[in-house]
């Protein structure tokens, strides 16, 4: 029973030593820059001569070790994830006569999310995977440029769909302190929709100078997405 004792103590005041410095073990903070880029048969339905496929943004996530309440150590956070992409269009099929005009096209997401961590030490590199899933929404706002930096906006449409996506990257340690353990994160991810309406940017247009021609496509959503990021482990 001493042996134990000795042993239990040992190992626990290993532990603590060990811990502050070496073991990713509560929760995470990450923001990274999103640059977002269609891929196969989304890729072709969007494609315009009016505005670029691609999109880029950021994204914001917060997880947590679900087991820290225990005192155990987890090789899976989860927590949620918001993030947006967008791009402006300033050329249409059919220009205003009556106007200058733009559109905002926005992508937001509202995800729960999780990071799987084989390695919980805080090493020099750390691989991740992460998988997260939710509430996608697709928006396009138009507005009429007054000059003097004012603007009006003149219509605005927005659709919803789920998104999931997978994830797989490294973190590089930065940080040279206890904490936060700081890491700079270069990850790539697919991300995949289910079938949603979206405005058809190709015949998107005015009509008597500034009635608006809302054409929409049906459309399921594939994008291959590289990430650039700082995350800090609490």
């Amino acid at each position: 029973m001493e042996k134990v004792l000795v042993l239990f103590l040992f190992a626990f005041t290993t532990f603590a030593q060990k811990e502050p410095e070496k073991v990713i073990y509560k929760s995470f903070f990450n923001i990274s820059f999103v640059s977002n880029n269609p891929i196969g048969h989304y890729k072709n339905a969007i494609k315009s001569d009016y505005v670029k496929s691609g999109n880029s943004g950021i994204s914001m996530a917060f997880l947590s070790n679900p087991l820290q309440k225990k005192g155990e150590l987890s090789t899976v956070f989860v927590g949620g994830e918001i993030g947006i992409v967008g791009n402006k269009q300033y050329d249409f099929f059919l220009p205003s006569s009556q106007g200058t005009y733009y559109a905002n096209h926005r992508q937001t997401w509202i995800n729960a999310k999780m990071r799987y961590l084989p390695l919980i030490e805080a090493k020099t590199i750390v691989p991740f995977l992460e998988a997260s899933v939710g509430p996608e929404f697709f928006t396009t706002n138009i507005y009429e440029d007054l000059g003097n930096s004012e603007v009006y906006k003149s219509y605005s449409n927005t659709s919803s769909t789920i998104n999931y996506k997978l994830e797989a990257g490294i973190g590089y340690y930065i940080k040279k302190q206890r904490r936060p353990l700081t890491y700079i994160d270069f990850s790539i991810g697919y991300n995949q929709n289910n079938q949603v309406f979206i405005l058809d940017k190709n015949r998107l247009s005015f009509n008597r100078g500034t009635e608006i021609i809302d054409p929409k496509q049906s459309v399921r959503p594939q994008s291959i997405y590289f990430k650039v990021g700082i995350t800090n482990y609490l």
